[in-house]
């Protein structure tokens, strides 16, 4: 069973949910003939996300890289998906960025998978470290 992560077209309103809700948005950068995306989206983040893991930790939301429709950037701006990855430096998938609710990295981001098995528990620990930030700067 594959659960659709939702995808990023408007940034803006994602990051004031997040603002609102005192918490971190992940971004999963992706490709549509990654197999690494493929793994991590049905192995970690899709079971992740089913299981209410994000819910009231993380605002989680994914860019393909391939996608041709435009999205709204966190500065309400029209670009592009590569554009997106191209800002963010992120052309290797998968990639997760942890960012504020004004689209800026708040904590180490995660790029390709080094060990499948432990990745739910490192990105755990990612989204913890992003959400404590995220409350020390908006109190």
């Amino acid at each position: 069973m594959s659960l659709q992560i939702p995808q990023a077209d408007n940034l803006l309103e994602i990051g004031k949910k997040a603002k609102q809700q005192g918490i971190p948005t992940v971004v999963f950068v992706s490709r549509d003939a990654c197999p690494y995306c493929r793994s991590l989206r049905q192995s970690v983040l899709g079971p992740m996300y089913a299981a209410s893991k994000f819910e009231n930790k993380a605002l989680l939301v994914e860019v393909s890289l391939d996608e041709q429709q435009p999205i709204t950037g966190f500065d309400g701006q029209q670009i592009s998906a590569k554009e997106f990855g191209e800002m963010y430096k992120a052309q290797i998938t998968p990639t997760l960025l942890f960012l504020d609710s004004d689209g800026r990295e708040i904590s180490k981001r995660r790029v390709g998978i080094a060990n499948l098995e432990l990745y739910s528990h490192y990105l755990e620990k990612s989204i913890d470290e992003a959400l404590a930030k995220t409350r020390s700067d908006h109190p």
